[in-house]
């Protein structure tokens, strides 16, 4: 070799070397990033926790609720768009446009401060710690936001999405995956099928029952209107999506059923949510999910009719993916007994792919099986820190989502309602860091599982990784150089 070769050697090894040294580097951006984070954790500076988590790619938001996610806020505008009337007593909208006393219109609303903000709050959990007088109880409270914006909340679905999708962006998120709105479709049953599923529940006749269902399944798709109705309401949610996705940003949806409905319903409205799921080649609708108060009385009683369906539906829909709200219960909420097996149920029996909240995890029975069966299933749960503290009154040390993550379960951060909650997912993040103490490097894996046990398809999914993957590049730069230039 010349020495104008080995001088070229020479100097490609020292480039390299500089390179791999050299400060602004992936690898240096992220332990500077690290750094950082550690030093602001330290200072126990909150308000700057909240700066950096505003400014960090938070990947997907996939507990999420489309009608609790709007603020009552952008409600009362769209009422007020549509010439909508409000009761001033009761705070219930009035779409016929009333105006004779009780009724106001919403302008006149706003130009009475004290008025306005008793809605925002009966809308809302807006201000509840705050009253002294006597008041519903959390959870109460919770759900009954939904009775009051409920008439309004599907009349611009368009409207709706655009907004989240607008805030999500401004937040830095860049996946959405929301529970948008219920199948249309059910069948009554007659009086002697019900009285069936009843007699099947008490005796835990589960071979039976599948009888029973299967007998209803065909009885469901040989109704002439069937057909109709499941590609209606896909097409319906097609036209809703129009415009959402962009090169930054995607959305998807799962369906639903509500858990406090009669069974006949449940039964046939969750079959189509399944068979909808299954026909939408596109892979918008990617999921199905319940959703309603778990300590319901028909919700507590149908527990164990709820998971058969799921299983049997599951098995007729093999390729369905289900997130169950399963757990989403706390001690003196139910009986004791009513604490030890929602969550195993929701794992072993209906075989979800996610589960919801979780929280009641220290008093189920199986809690050690669940625990690997969801590490070894990976099987996500979704942590709705402000959500869980409202409404079951857990937060802190009570919560468990230490035993989770040290089990090995991948966790999620969600928002649940945003619009009720009055949250976002950056103030879950503050959240999750300042209670349960993880590091820059246990967040990012947080922010990566949104994506990875998300419900999108494979190949959307990579695209997502990947642009995530770029958002942290340029996300830890700047950081990096920031934090670089204070301690110079």
């Amino acid at each position: 070799m010349n020495m104008k070769n080995i001088f070229a050697l020479f100097l490609m090894t020292v480039l390299v070397s500089s390179c791999q040294l050299r400060p602004g580097t992936a690898n240096e951006n992220e332990d500077l990033t690290s750094k950082y984070f550690e030093s602001i954790i330290k200072e126990n500076d909150k308000a700057q926790l909240t700066l950096f988590f505003a400014q960090m790619p938070k990947g997907g938001d996939i507990h999420h609720h489309y009608s609790g996610a709007i603020y009552a806020e952008t409600y009362l505008d769209w009422a007020a768009e549509r010439q909508i009337t409000i009761n001033s007593l009761t705070y219930r909208l009035d779409t016929a446009g009333t105006l004779k006393e009780p009724f106001i219109t919403i302008d006149s609303l706003k130009n009475n401060s004290i008025l306005y903000r008793a809605v925002l709050q009966k809308w809302s959990d807006m201000d509840y710690t705050n009253q002294c007088q006597i008041q519903d109880s959390p959870d109460q409270h919770f759900f009954n936001t939904f009775s009051y914006f409920g008439t309004i909340s599907s009349l611009d679905f368009k409207a709706g999405l655009a907004t989240i999708k607008s805030r999500a962006k401004k937040e830095n998120v860049q996946y959405v995956e929301t529970m948008i709105s219920s199948s249309p479709y059910k069948m009554a049953f007659q009086p002697d099928t019900l009285a069936l599923f009843a007699y099947y529940q008490r005796n835990l006749d589960a071979e039976r029952l599948e009888d029973l269902m299967n007998a209803l399944s065909m009885k469901i798709v040989s109704t002439p209107d069937y057909d109709a109705w499941v590609t209606a309401y896909s097409k319906r949610l097609y036209r809703y999506h129009e415009d959402i996705d962009d090169a930054d940003f995607t959305m998807r949806f799962q369906t639903y059923a509500t858990r406090n409905s009669r069974i006949d319903e449940v039964f046939s409205k969750l079959y189509s949510c399944f068979d909808v799921v299954t026909r939408d080649k596109s892979s918008l609708i990617v999921g199905v999910n319940f959703v309603g108060p778990e300590n319901g009385v028909v919700a507590l009683r149908d527990y164990w009719l709820h998971m058969q369906i799921l299983k049997f539906l599951k098995k007729k829909f093999p390729t369905v993916k289900i997130a169950l709200h399963a757990g989403e219960l706390a001690q003196g909420m139910v009986t004791p007994e009513d604490l030890t097996y929602h969550i195993s149920d929701a794992v072993f029996v209906a075989g979800a792919s996610r589960i919801g909240h979780g929280v009641d995890l220290p008093y189920e029975t199986r809690a050690n099986e669940v625990l690997k069966k969801m590490k070894d299933g990976q099987i996500a749960v979704e942590i709705n820190l402000t959500s869980n503290e409202f409404i079951l009154g857990v937060k802190n040390e009570d919560h468990p989502i230490n035993i989770y993550y040290r089990a090995g379960v991948p966790l999620v951060l969600g928002t649940d309602d945003s619009g009720v909650s009055r949250n976002n997912l950056t103030s879950e993040y503050v959240k999750l860091v300042t209670r349960y103490k993880f590091n820059y490097q246990q967040i990012k894996e947080i922010i990566y599982n949104s994506i990875r046990y998300s419900f999108i398809d494979k190949e959307k999914k990579q695209q997502l990784l990947e642009m995530l993957d770029k958002k942290f590049v340029n996300f830890e730069s700047k950081v990096a150089a920031n934090y670089s230039a204070q301690k110079k």
